[in-house]
């Protein structure tokens, strides 16, 4: 691993939730989740993040509208939107889709791109 990377990890389902962050802990990043953009912007405003990644289908503002914001306060935030469902047409620019559901081989692969930026 090239870096640790800190990872804040949005999920509306608190199962889904808790399975990223202890996978992301497991390959040995720093992660730290909540389920709402909201809460996503407030942890932005107060903390650095290396990464984001957010379900699109979110209660209140959505996943595609937490990547626009996220990328105006933190420029350099790596940002991949997670989805059952096909790729949004109107992805922001610099953003990755990771389809779900998906594995921890391809999960820690992107986190291993990221770490290498």
């Amino acid at each position: 691993m090239s870096k640790r990377l800190h990872v804040l990890l949005v999920e509306d389902n608190p199962d889904a939730l808790e399975g990223m962050l202890e996978m992301t802990d497991f390959l040995g990043h720093h992660p730290q989740g909540c389920e709402s953009a909201e809460c996503a912007l407030t942890l932005l405003q107060d903390k650095q993040f290396d990464v984001l990644m957010t379900d699109i289908g979110l209660p209140g503002i959505s996943g595609l509208a937490l990547a626009r914001q996220a990328r105006q306060m933190q420029p350099a935030l790596a940002i991949t939107i997670a989805s059952g469902y096909a790729c949004e047409d109107e992805m922001p620019p610099n953003v990755r889709w990771l389809m779900k559901p998906f594995g921890i081989d391809e999960y820690s692969a992107m986190l291993e791109e990221y770490s290498r930026q």
